[in-house]
């Protein structure tokens, strides 16, 4: 081969090389645009989950208050006391107290908002082991006092999601949820010892939308730059671990 052939040969393997690289930078920035675009969708639909918990607590909720103590006043007359309608009426509003509060709380507990991440994981635990007679324990360490507010909503939304898959689905009779802090990481782990599944079937059928929502847990965490494992088979239990950058300020508005 001739010096010119040489010359040539590397010309040309230079110039796809920086074609290559060109192409994998576009792919890289549309990843990130991707991402960033999924965030935007993803927080715009939390702030209307707030608004409407806002709603049905601020609204709904204080008008149907308002009618139970006009039932109650009612009921203090000697006339309508023994009346059985008006002792139907009081429960039906005490039923739609109860479904307009537990709705809110569904839709976005006031108290991540108020309280932050801890205490609401120590609410949804509290409140799951009533719901369901199981035992969920709660252990959280290192969280800095300035938590990124969209991680906060995350780690919360990944083990609501988590205790509802082991609950209903995997039948645990106890979970465990702990949290910590790790070399600018925070490290999500569950653990139940529930009826366990085959991973690779069960993400199939998430992504289907036939049953748990495995696979949208492990999407959102990618959306953040993190990593979500899960391991299990069946007859033994599952773990689900999750690592995420630690950003103690939000970088987008």
């Amino acid at each position: 081969m001739t010096k010119e052939s040489n010359q040539h040969l590397h010309s040309e393997l230079q110039r796809l090389a920086e074609q290559q690289n060109r192409l994998f930078a576009q792919l890289q920035a549309g990843e990130d645009h991707f991402k960033k675009l999924a965030r935007s969708v993803w927080r715009v639909q939390e702030n209307e989950r707030r608004r409407l918990a806002r709603e049905l607590h601020d609204g709904i909720g204080q008008h149907l208050t308002a009618l139970r103590h006009r039932l109650e006043g009612l009921g203090k007359n000697a006339q309508c006391s023994e009346d059985s309608r008006l002792q139907q009426a009081f429960a039906l509003c005490e039923t739609a107290i109860a479904e307009v509060r537990a709705l809110s709380r569904l839709l976005r507990p006031q108290i991540l908002d108020d309280l932050g991440l801890e205490a609401a994981l120590q609410w949804l635990a509290r409140h799951s082991s009533e719901d369901s007679g199981r035992v969920v324990e709660v252990d959280v360490s290192g969280l800095p006092a300035n938590l990124d507010g969209d991680l906060s909503t995350l780690l919360f939304r990944v083990v609501q999601e988590a205790l509802a898959n082991a609950i209903k689905h995997a039948q645990a009779s106890h979970v465990l949820v702990k949290i910590s802090r790790k070399a600018g990481q925070l490290q999500l782990l569950v653990l139940d010892d529930g009826v366990g599944c085959d991973i690779e079937e069960a993400l199939l059928r998430s992504s289907a939308s036939q049953s748990t929502g495995l696979a949208s847990m492990r999407e959102r965490v990618r959306l953040f730059g993190g990593q979500l494992d899960l391991v299990s088979s069946p007859g033994e239990g599952l773990q689900l671990r999750a690592r995420l950058p630690l950003h103690e300020e939000s970088d987008e508005s």
